[in-house]
């Protein structure tokens, strides 16, 4: 695992009331195409990583109850490149009200 990118607090924020859900994060030689909602259907699992959920948080020094530099519920979603390449995004998912959802990415990790 290594970091890949690495973002301010609101660089990267979508709003599930405003924001398309769809956005792409541009890399050096390669594109993440994001789809924010698939993050928010799976904010009560940690994301898609299944078993590996908790090695993201130990590779990130977080604790069993921490959050997300933003406050939310962490969140390691492992996608696929433009190039083929995989990548977890590591991102803090809040639910400021009912169904109204703030996703906050933080990281770009490699795997």
């Amino acid at each position: 695992m290594k970091i890949i990118k690495e973002y301010n607090l609101n660089e990267i924020v979508f709003d599930n009331l405003r924001d398309k859900s769809d956005s792409t994060i541009d890399l050096d030689t390669d594109k993440l195409v994001i789809d924010f909602d698939k993050i928010v259907n799976t904010q009560f699992t940690g994301g898609n990583v299944q078993t590996d959920f908790n090695s993201f948080k130990s590779f990130l020094k977080l604790g069993q109850y921490s959050k997300a530099e933003c406050g939310g519920f962490p969140n390691f979603y492992r996608t696929e490149s433009v190039n083929g390449n995989n990548y977890v995004i590591y991102s803090g998912v809040n639910e400021v009200s009912n169904s109204h959802y703030i996703v906050t990415v933080h990281k770009i990790i490699s795997c």
